[in-house]
């Protein structure tokens, strides 16, 4: 791989056509300085060729927090402004906010120019970047499945995507090339590129990561709107910490994932709902042997998962990292 960023690695064109390649980002901007953007940021500046980031957010404290730790090299006082030429735009804001986003710069952005996103849902997402560049621009949905459990302003770290699963969500109208670059950024910050179908992608994230959320929120809310949480709360030790450590997270996020995301998660609630109505009706009936069975088959479901995802960390990329045209036949040339 060439030292300049974004470059082509072996995909059909030499190192030294690659190096060369006019696509290869020299400027980019990132829309949104919270622990992804500005950790995106970072990871970009610490290339070997790092590409020139400006960045903004209508939060100064995240501006000014992304500029001391040299996740950008300049601030820009508007979107507009950021983007100006800019060959990559990386939006990274909760998803109302990046399709807000993509009404501001829709008529702003130029040809050839790679948009992507790191929102927690695509479909919406996806579908109005369409409406809006009209295939202009390369628009290519993404979202990082990595971060952490801390609401405000986060130090940024370089290190926050490596050896982690980077959703890339490519539909029949995204360029090859935009698919291309995409897939170098998300490499070039240590992660592993996941194409999914936008629909696919919402579906499943609706089961590992927004209903782990509203579980966590409703036990929280259930046990401590309670007369006796007072009580309870003293006695509260490390396994309703665990429970409940996902509420410690951005609620303007989460309301956002509810709303864009509302068939797949209502699905999933409703799985949820007849599993514990299920296990109520079991303990009213002091019925052991089917609680019993049914902790068991979650225990089994569970151990086989983690054990699944051990082998996986030292599978090799090529088994990891399937290249797109694999999932996507419209992508092959």
């Amino acid at each position: 791989m060439c030292s300049a960023f974004f470059s082509a690695r072996s995909r059909g064109r030499s190192a030294s056509r690659a190096c060369a390649d006019p696509l290869t980002s020299r400027r980019v901007a990132v829309l949104g300085l919270g622990l992804i953007g500005s950790s995106l940021g970072l990871a970009l500046k610490h290339q070997s060729s790092p590409p020139t980031i400006v960045g903004f957010d209508p939060n100064r404290q995240a501006s000014d927090s992304a500029r001391s730790h040299h996740a950008i090299d300049r601030a820009a006082g508007s979107a507009s402004e950021a983007i100006r030429d800019a060959d990559t735009v990386i939006l990274a804001a909760p998803v109302r906010g990046i399709i807000e986003l993509l009404s501001t710069i829709g008529s702003e952005v130029a040809e050839d120019v790679l948009v992507t996103d790191t929102g927690s849902t695509k479909l919406e997402i996806i579908s109005h970047a369409a409406s809006v560049f009209s295939g202009r621009v390369g628009f290519i949905g993404g979202h990082p499945l990595a971060g952490r459990l801390r609401i405000g302003v986060a130090e940024p770290d370089a290190r926050l995507f490596v050896g982690s699963v980077f959703c890339l969500c490519p539909t029949p109208d995204s360029p090859a090339w935009a698919v291309e670059r995409a897939t170098d950024l998300v490499e070039a910050i240590g992660a592993r590129p996941q194409f999914l179908d936008p629909t696919e992608h919402d579906a499943l994230l609706a089961g590992i990561s927004h209903l782990p959320y509203f579980a966590s929120a409703a036990l929280m809310d259930a046990v401590g709107s309670q007369t006796g949480w007072p009580g309870m709360s003293a006695l509260a030790a490390g396994g309703f910490r665990t429970a409940t450590s996902l509420v410690d997270s951005s609620t303007e996020m989460w309301t956002d994932v509810a709303l864009t995301n509302a068939g797949p998660l209502g699905r999933q609630l409703d799985a949820l709902i007849t599993v514990l109505s299920a296990l109520r009706q079991m303990v009213s009936e002091g019925d052991a042997k089917q609680i019993k069975a049914t902790l068991d088959r979650a225990n089994v479901i569970h151990r086989e998962w983690v054990r699944s995802r051990e082998g996986e960390q030292t599978a090799p990329p090529a088994q990891t990292n399937p290249q797109p045209s694999r999932r996507f036949p419209f992508l092959r040339g």
